[in-house]
């Protein structure tokens, strides 16, 4: 009887598949992409008997993302809705913060962080390009960062091929402090009052968006933060997970 219960199973469970596939920057290639990106970024740091590159920024997570996308492999840094997966999170949790390669303007001028003011003023033209006027807040995707022409000491935006703009009034402050458990389709959070998870965000300017140690998206740091980290910080990259038939 059993083996003949057996014969009819085809395998076919409810197994949780993952979404994708995270990594920190590890191994072989890492130190590479260290020497890389520390051409460009002060704030990182390479642990060579872990062969791990250390610490976390906005800008340092766009470098990043530039070249390992420029691999062809499909290769990428987290995006706002990677980081939301439950391997992402799971890299996270209790022990690291995360940044993406993403920036959120709320207003044409910067309240808290003066230095923003000349990033603001490169990235208004290039999304009343992509939108066809400025429509405030927008989360800002598809850029990489150079040394500037203008600022000894600082760094400029560039749009990618792929820069992208979305307009949406989640990202303005007045939802500050609230809560979610699901994402939409442009990783952006699904608030209601029993959420899980939290999200924070300021009142003006620019800021970067990044996943903290608890598991909760933060949008409140803009200025010298944008490219500044500590060694608790890491880059997480991700590939998207395959099926086998």
């Amino acid at each position: 009887m059993a083996d003949k219960t057996q014969s009819t199973m085809r395998g076919d469970f409810d197994f949780k598949v993952p979404s994708v596939i995270p990594s920190f920057v590890q191994g072989n290639d890492a130190e590479a992409v260290y020497k890389e990106v520390s051409r460009v970024i002060k704030d990182v740091w390479f642990d060579s008997e872990t062969r791990t590159m250390q610490g976390s920024s906005t800008f340092l997570a766009a470098r990043v993302d530039s070249i390992v996308r420029g691999l062809n492999k499909g290769i990428r840094v987290a995006t706002l809705q990677d980081l939301s997966c439950p391997e992402v999170m799971g890299l996270v949790r209790y022990r690291h913060y995360s940044d993406t390669p993403a920036v959120v303007l709320r207003t044409s001028e910067d309240e808290d962080y003066e230095q923003n003011d000349s990033l603001i003023k490169q990235l208004v033209p290039l999304v009343e390009a992509k939108l066809g006027r400025l429509e405030l807040p927008v989360l800002i995707t598809g850029f990489d960062v150079v040394p500037s022409k203008s600022e000894e000491g600082r760094l400029d935006i560039v749009a990618r091929d792929d820069f992208s703009a979305l307009h949406d009034e989640r990202l303005g402050d007045r939802y500050s402090a609230r809560t979610f458990s699901a994402l939409d389709e442009n990783g952006l959070p699904n608030f209601n009052l029993n959420g899980e998870r939290g999200w924070s965000a300021r009142q003006s300017g620019l800021s970067g968006v990044f996943l903290n140690e608890y598991c909760n998206l933060n949008s409140k740091y803009g200025g010298d933060n944008l490219a500044g980290a500590d060694r608790k910080g890491r880059i997480i990259l991700v590939m998207d997970a395959v099926l086998c038939d």
